[in-house]
């Protein structure tokens, strides 16, 4: 039950890279946690192993299975944590029914579901497996941080059967990026007291303190805010660990929805870069925002860079326009920067050469990148074309994407092994120069 917050300003706290903010424990914000605490009569807090705007992720032992888990808790204003209880709801109750479906082993496992009340409000939690980094763990962009081309295709692969297993079960997943695909090793699913010990480490923590500007006001302890933080540092057992297959799963579901076969209106908050023009304009969306997702994360993955511009989105209506085509009637005319790329006659003025950037999505980037006969790259480029298509009805399903893909892109190899262990040494070399937040203390459980 949320309790009256004391007097404090906005920006009380200090930030730190790579923890939650800490101003946003209050009330409607995180819910406070401590290493040792029992959420629900079950589950042990062990560890930290992320965070989000709207939540935390911990590592939790479920003391009545003696398994390690993971445990999402929402902050108590989330947007949609009812929406995404339902869904996660469906989708457990598909996994346990019906856990041969093709598809399945790359969307992540849900266990449980609960609230919990705390000085805060009521927090939506969700109990699933154990999973890694996220795809955007390394930045992407140039050809240092690029992951390599055959461990590029089998999560292009992974991702699309991924899709497509959602949305036979009745699910739209509505916020595919990067951010969203975790890594998964079949080693967690059998976790072990001392690997938890080798992997994680003991808990990383530090208090919290007041930004300096205010370090002249008395303040008691707050009971809205955690006695201390607790850094969530993946070690470089852990890296090597995930990496050391190339296994993707699908997770966060909060923009997701249930498919009843009808266009549904919804104010998706997908990223600009990967949302499907129908998001941009408001228009009532279907399974279809998927596949343009997918196909924004396929060509990511597959170049190291976004095939239109992120940010704006007056920027990435332009580049849509310049590189696939003039938008439909409707949305042309409600495109409100529309006079400064293109006439009144339609007729394009940008100061960019049109066919630079065209040229620039593919030959510039995929050509590049890719290795094989020149009719991969040319079926490529038909697919995402089909997958892109501004209309969805003319667009491609998700069944239709994993029909098209190579199967041999889901196959393992000697090659693919070479390159995932030049990249693991790689990244881990990078990472030795790379500033962490490590607290001095450290907090027993």
């Amino acid at each position: 039950m949320a309790v009256p917050a004391p007097e404090r300003p906005a920006n009380f706290y200090r930030l730190y890279p790579g923890l939650e903010e800490i101003n946003y424990y209050r009330t409607g914000g995180y819910h406070p946690v401590h290493i040792g605490d029992i959420m629900h009569d079950r589950y042990r807090v062990i560890n930290k192993l992320g965070y989000g705007g709207y939540s935390t992720v911990w590592l939790v032992k479920d003391l009545h299975l003696d398994r390690y888990a993971a445990l999402k808790i929402l902050a108590a204003e989330a947007p949609n944590s009812a929406a995404e209880a339902d869904v996660l709801r469906h989708l457990k109750a598909v996994q346990a029914s019906s856990p041969g479906i093709p598809g399945g082993e790359f969307v992540v496992r849900v266990f449980d579901e609960f609230t919990v009340d705390g000085p805060n409000g009521t927090h939506q939690c969700f109990v699933t497996e154990v999973l890694g980094p996220h795809l955007e763990l390394q930045p992407i962009g140039t050809d240092d941080w690029r992951y390599p081309i055959d461990m590029a295709k089998r999560m292009v692969a992974q991702i699309a059967h991924g899709v497509a297993y959602l949305h036979r079960i009745g699910i739209v997943h509505g916020d595919l990026h990067l951010g969203n695909i975790l890594m998964h090793a079949p080693a967690m699913e059998n976790l072990s007291d001392h690997d938890v010990q080798t992997y994680f480490g003991e808990p990383r923590s530090g208090t919290p303190e007041c930004n300096g500007r205010y370090s002249h006001l008395k303040h008691a302890p707050d009971p809205h805010v955690p006695r201390y933080v607790v850094s969530d540092d993946l070690s470089d057992e852990l890296f090597a660990l995930y990496f050391s297959t190339v296994h993707i799963k699908i997770c966060d579901f909060g923009e997701a929805f249930l498919w009843h076969g009808a266009p549904q209106q919804r104010d998706l908050r997908t990223p600009t870069a990967h949302a499907a023009p129908e998001i941009l304009f408001r228009d009532p969306v279907t399974p279809a925002v998927d596949v343009w997702s997918t196909a924004i994360l396929a060509h990511c993955l597959l170049s190291g860079v976004y095939p239109f511009d992120p940010e704006p989105i007056g920027a990435v209506v332009h580049e849509l326009a310049v590189k696939w085509g003039k938008l439909p009637d409707r949305w042309w005319a409600e495109w409100s920067a529309r006079a400064e790329w293109y006439d009144d006659d339609d007729v394009y003025i940008g100061k960019v050469p049109r066919d630079l950037l065209e040229r620039d999505m593919w030959e510039l980037r995929i050509t590049q990148r890719m290795e094989g006969p020149a009719d991969e790259i040319v079926g490529l480029e038909a697919l995402e074309r089909r997958m892109l298509c501004y209309r969805v009805e003319n667009r491609i399903s998700a069944d239709g994407v994993v029909r098209a893909i190579s199967a041999g892109w889901l196959e393992g190899g000697e090659e693919l092994r070479r390159q995932i262990r030049v990249y693991v040494g790689s990244v881990l070399d990078l990472r030795k120069n790379a500033f962490v937040f490590r607290p001095a203390s450290k907090t027993a459980a």
